[in-house]
């Protein structure tokens, strides 16, 4: 290997695939770097951790198209400090060094056989549909945080993607929450039932990767590859079946209140500064237009906040876990939310003027008094 390429190019480079790179493996090749040219203007990165991998490419003036793999955290960290603008990555011959130039540094990184690195398994490229990037981010950032923590709960650890008609629905659910999405396919070249479960951990590099206006999502048996042409994220799924989230939705209430979705989301904040990680709970009493917060601790203190609100139905007590809460009002896309009540003991949905994003939230045990 032997090439030339822009610093700024090779940071993005290695910012989009270091999200897989373990810091430690029984597997030593994966802690590393996959480098290889892809054509004689094109080099490509390769991060492996045999449940996700991710290519990330850049222009680059290739002069010998042989591959390397190098030591992963410590490429990040070479690179991050390094200043000047070109990079230049040469193979010592006969050797697993590669030397690395910028500015007035120079390193020379011992590395690992190439041959060794796992690469991706071949897909089907032509099964495919298609959605666009910023859709498919702003969907995983709407639901990727009610994934549950547990990996004993298997599918509960991945957010489900499942095409209806034109479109593909995004959800995610701990037990304690269901968090639901929508986006619109522009085409649906697979020709059999989407319904597949991936890692939640692919939805921080979606996020994190996201390039150019659309994404191709290429299922495989077993595997999912997402295309943006110069990134490309390859998963293992999740075995299991996940729960059917449609009947588990409401749709009457006996209570809706309505209110603003900033100044409830910043009066939440505000209450919950008393509150700590093993006294999450927040009580919400709507009645009479409107609505009382209050959160308390030991010894914290206690906080009291109360707000405006339009209440169709019956007055109503009820109690949440503030951090979820919060965190599902975060990402609601409107300026005016509803949360539609069945009392003090069943789910609430947390629903706008659309049905782009909906929320489903369990309560907790309400105190006798409020």
């Amino acid at each position: 290997m032997k090439a030339t390429v822009k610093l700024r190019d090779l940071k993005k480079a290695i910012d989009h695939v270091s999200v897989c790179v373990p810091s430690r493996s029984s597997i030593p090749v994966l802690t590393g770097l996959l480098i290889e040219a892809e054509n004689k203007e094109t080099i490509k990165m390769l991060s492996n951790d045999m449940e996700m991998g991710i290519i990330a490419k850049c222009q680059a003036n290739v002069e010998e198209s042989t591959s390397v793999v190098l030591p992963g955290k410590l490429l990040i960290g070479i690179t991050r400090g390094m200043v000047g603008e070109t990079v230049t990555i040469n193979s010592l011959s006969d050797s697993m060094v590669t030397e690395l130039r910028c500015g007035k540094s120079i390193f020379k990184l011992t590395g690992y056989p190439p041959e060794n690195f796992p690469v991706f398994p071949p897909f089907q490229k032509d099964k495919y549909f298609t959605v666009k990037s910023e859709q498919l981010r702003i969907g995983y950032n709407k639901t990727a945080f009610a994934t549950s923590n547990d990996e004993t709960r298997g599918p509960l650890t991945g957010v489900l993607l499942e095409g209806k008609e034109s479109f593909l629905y995004l959800a995610a659910t701990d037990g304690h929450r269901l968090s639901l999405h929508k986006i619109e396919k522009i085409n649906d070249q697979v020709g059999e039932k989407i319904r597949f479960i991936v890692p939640s951990k692919v939805a921080a590099a979606i996020i994190r990767a996201m390039v150019g206006e659309r994404v191709n999502v290429i299922p495989g048996q077993g595997e999912i590859m997402f295309d943006m042409d110069s990134v490309i994220i390859y998963s293992r799924l999740i075995e299991g079946e996940f729960p059917e989230y449609e009947s588990v939705l409401p749709t009457d209430f006996t209570t809706t209140a309505t209110v603003n979705r900033k100044e409830l989301f910043e009066g939440i904040e505000r209450v919950a500064l008393v509150t700590t990680p093993e006294e999450e709970t927040i009580y919400l009493q709507f009645s009479d237009g409107k609505l009382i917060m209050t959160c308390e601790s030991q010894g914290m203190g206690t906080a009291r906040e109360e707000m405006e609100v339009t209440i169709e139905g019956q007055a109503v007590n009820i109690a949440f876990n503030s951090r979820f809460l919060t965190e599902c009002i975060r990402v609601a896309p409107w300026e005016n939310i509803s949360l539609g009540i069945n009392g003090e003991v069943a789910p609430v949905l947390i629903f706008g003027d659309n049905d782009e994003f909906r929320h489903l939230i369990m309560p907790l045990k309400v105190r006798e008094e409020v």
